[in-house]
């Protein structure tokens, strides 16, 4: 594995030398001009319709840019306020009381109070993507004064104040809500405004300053452009010219190209945990996947260390676990589980009766991760799984995931907390469980977690991370790190646990 991953990346980072030509200056534009800030994204925006937006990561500008949110997120991925200024549970942990703030009004006149968080919440949680998930265990939002509301659960859920700080939280003006053409034309309470005529819809999204935004100090920047750009040499382009000033460096060729052109790359964790993710489980779609020892096989087969090596350019740390290092459901001891071993995993293969292997279909990921698709192609070879690449574009990638398309494939699924990888994957509600994989250990301890507190909680959570282990679920690569790639002059802030900085930690340096 070692030499053919090798050899792939230097190529990769060849051909993006050649591209940058031999200038390392950062090029003029308009790198730290407070006019306008020009971003690229490697996919266009799924939907603007509240509970329809695409999980948090590399869309999350688009939507930053017109949507306030319930709650934001420090440095270190804790829930502050931001339209909510106090929030508490009561001692069920079934009521979950917001303030609001009384000042914020959205672009269409409408005011922002308790009945459009209801309105919102009630709306979000009958949808089926990531802001459905975690709203799961709300039962109602029940609206106490114009400034006051509460959210009443089904269950206790700790995790709700860090949804409502990522896409659950997000606003629409309740006027909008009903529109038919609310996925693409958002109205919100934002810092800033689509602006349709300079728009091309799949390709440009520009905004202009909205006038009346109660927090406009914290977004320096008059106007904001996000380009959808999935070829890494024309992104690299942009950034050396000044025409893009910053974009998620998602794979370690963008890193190592930006790196050769002498362009600041901030990293930080990310809180994504990356690699192979075994959607089907009860072998739906292949059935030698039902069987605990072809997954144990397949975790056998990731030579994890030489994938965040080589392949992730030491972005990441290597793990068998769903929740990483800083996680209290984290377990150092777990890590020896699936040593790198491939006479055990075809041991293991031949147990099952799959001694020659089977094929399955995935989407092609090559397009913008080539590395990382080789090395899955490699490993699973090496056991004779064979895999089928079927293409696919970048703005249905993630709805044909949720929707039971693919048995397996790679994928980075990032979480700021144990309970909200639990809503995103591991229950039958979640988006991320495609086929609704069920397990009675799984769900007693999932709800042992969430009704326990402290060192108890802790434990629950380590139990079910290491029966998630065991039984082989998923076969994580590495808890990854990511780079966000910007031009000089531009500043960025990056926040743990969040897989892109958000919209308002992008300002001119020194600012």
């Amino acid at each position: 594995m070692r030499r053919s991953l090798v050899a792939t990346t230097v190529a990769s980072v060849l051909l993006l030398a050649t591209a940058c030509g031999g200038s390392s200056d950062g090029g003029s534009g308009s790198s730290g001009s407070t006019d306008s800030l020009t971003l690229a994204a490697i996919t266009p925006p799924t939907s603007f319709a509240i509970g329809e937006m695409a999980s948090s990561g590399p869309e999350d500008h688009y939507y930053q840019a017109v949507y306030d949110k319930l709650l934001n997120l420090d440095a270190d991925g804790q829930p502050v306020p931001n339209l909510v200024t106090e929030w508490s549970y009561d001692e069920t942990g079934t009521r979950l009381s917001l303030t609001l703030r009384d000042d914020v009004t959205f672009t269409d006149g409408a005011a922002f109070d308790a009945e459009a968080v209801k309105a919102n919440l009630e709306l979000a949680k009958t949808k089926t993507g990531e802001a459905g998930s975690a709203l799961r265990a709300v039962d109602s939002v029940e609206v106490v004064d114009a400034t006051h509301a509460d959210v009443v659960l089904s269950r206790p859920d700790p995790s709700l104040p860090q949804a409502l700080a990522r896409s659950s939280g997000y606003m629409a003006s309740p006027d909008a809500l009903g529109n038919a053409d609310l996925s693409t034309n958002p109205v919100g309470s934002g810092p800033y405004v689509l602006d349709q005529d300079a728009s091309t819809a799949g390709s440009t999204y520009a905004y202009t300053r909205n006038e009346d935004y109660w927090n406009a100090d914290e977004y320096p920047y008059d106007s904001v452009e996000i380009r959808f750009l999935d070829d890494t040499t024309a992104t690299l382009n942009g950034l050396r010219s000044g025409e893009i000033m910053g974009v998620y460096a998602s794979t370690s060729d963008l890193v190592a190209g930006a790196e050769q052109a002498d362009l600041p790359v901030t990293t930080y964790t990310n809180g994504g945990i990356e690699g192979l993710y075994l959607w089907d489980r009860d072998g739906a779609l292949v059935p030698a996947l039902a069987d605990v020892r072809v997954r144990q096989a397949i975790n056998y087969a990731m030579d994890r260390e030489t994938i965040v090596d080589v392949v992730k350019g030491g972005l990441g740390e290597p793990t068998v676990q769903m929740f990483g290092p800083s996680s209290p459901a984290y377990d150092e001891s777990l890590e020896g589980t699936y040593d790198y071993d491939v006479e055990k995993a075809e041991e293991l293969m031949a147990e099952a009766g799959y001694a020659d292997g089977f094929t399955m279909s995935m989407p092609d990921a090559s397009p913008v991760f080539p590395d990382e698709q080789a090395a899955l192609t490699e490993a699973l070879a090496a056991i004779d799984i064979t895999v089928n690449y079927e293409p696919i574009t970048g703005d249905q990638f993630v709805g044909s995931i949720i929707g039971g398309q693919w048995p397996g494939n790679y994928f980075n699924l990032t979480a700021g907390s144990p309970f909200e990888m639990i809503g995103l994957a591991l229950t039958q509600q979640s988006p991320f469980n495609p086929f609704k994989t069920s397990d009675p250990t799984v769900d007693e301890l999932i709800g042992r977690a969430g009704s326990a507190t402290g060192d108890e909680q802790d434990a629950a959570l380590r139990e079910l991370n290491a029966y998630l282990v065991e039984q082989a679920w998923f076969a994580p690569w590495d808890a990854a790190e990511a780079g966000y790639v910007s031009a000089k002059g531009v500043e960025v802030q990056p926040v743990q646990g969040v897989s892109v900085p958000p919209l308002a930690n992008l300002g001119p340096s020194g600012s």
